[in-house]
């Protein structure tokens, strides 16, 4: 059984466990375009279960925040990340919609999307579009980086376990192909998208570490193996919000990092990632104090003025002055 085979009978399952359950999506009283609702499909009590969408990404979003406000709990397969742009305005206004009620309504609803190279398919992989629905506020964004955590992590996904907000789950297609064996079953080991140390180097040695996620783990961990390069490797797991007490902590130990993703240098999800690592790990209080206009006395927080934050601009009075 390969990922793509047992994250179609964890779907069946996890709609036999809960009436509430609801699965929407092209194509998928007959299978979907990747054949994940196929044992849904096949089985008559789950059936009436399955809701085909329109040819209109934009109404999937829309259409499945009713639902789940009405007390269900919609499941959204998707063909690739861009349906989710193309309807990026209805999934705002699903995202916010706990944010502006302050919690009273929440919708949970689940889009389950294929990302990355993989099948033929993906061409929009270097463009890397799931970086668009980082700043979508009150979404939650999961990337699965390794198959044997594939299943477990469509589980606790379908469950909510880690809040009742829209969540995004993104499985790469390169890893849908894999062969799982006994340890598919398993569940997780840590809380559902907390980062994970899949790779730990000696305490001596440990001078960069390695935040990456999706298929770019496995890429990670054979480049460490050939370049015989003792770091640590950490699969972020979720890109949104991000766990930066954890990332800032392992940062400061190894001193160094490296950010490994598929997708552009810059601007994309991994620009994000190590930006907001620097901000919170505030490398100038590693530093000697620079030279300024402002004394400490006039400027009290000139420690995290943003004129400190670039070397160039050190010299400058500051803008708190």
């Amino acid at each position: 059984m390969n990922v793509m085979e047992a994250l179609a009978t964890t779907l069946a399952d996890a709609l036999r466990d809960d009436t509430r359950r609801v699965l929407l999506g092209e194509d998928v009283t007959t299978g979907g375009m990747l054949g994940l609702s196929r044992r849904c499909a096949d089985d008559p009590e789950l059936r009436p279960r399955l809701l085909s969408l329109p040819l209109l990404p934009a109404t999937a979003a829309a259409h499945a925040g009713g639902l789940a406000l009405a007390g269900l709990r919609p499941i959204v397969l998707l063909g690739g990340v861009a349906p989710l742009l193309e309807g990026l305005a209805g999934l705002r206004e699903l995202a916010l919609g706990a944010l502006r009620s302050n919690g009273e309504r929440a919708a949970p609803v689940l889009f389950v999307a294929p990302c990355g190279p993989g099948f033929g398919t993906g061409a929009d992989a270097l463009d890397a579009p799931e970086t668009a629905l980082l700043h979508t506020a009150g979404l939650r964004v999961v990337v699965v980086g390794r198959a044997h955590e594939a299943v477990a992590m469509l589980q606790a996904a379908a469950d909510f376990e880690a809040g009742e907000e829209p969540t995004v789950l993104l499985v790469p297609r390169m890893l849908l192909a894999t062969v799982l064996d006994d340890e598919a079953a398993s569940p997780l080991s840590r809380p559902f998208g907390a980062p994970a140390v899949v790779r730990d180097g000696t305490h001596d040695a440990q001078r960069v570490v390695v935040f990456t996620w999706g298929e770019c783990v496995d890429v990670s961990l054979a480049a460490c193996d050939a370049a015989e390069i003792d770091a640590r490797v950490i699969d972020i797991g979720t890109l949104q919000p991000l766990a930066l007490d954890t990332l800032v902590e392992a940062a400061r130990d190894a001193g160094r990092i490296a950010i490994v993703h598929a997708g552009p240098r810059h601007h994309g999800a991994g620009g994000r990632a190590g930006g907001d690592v620097r901000r919170s790990s505030d490398p100038l209080s590693r530093r000697p104090d620079p030279p300024c206009a402002a004394t400490r006395a006039c400027c009290p927080a000139r420690a995290s003025c943003w004129r400190f934050r670039r070397s160039s601009a050190w010299a400058r009075p500051c803008r708190r002055s």
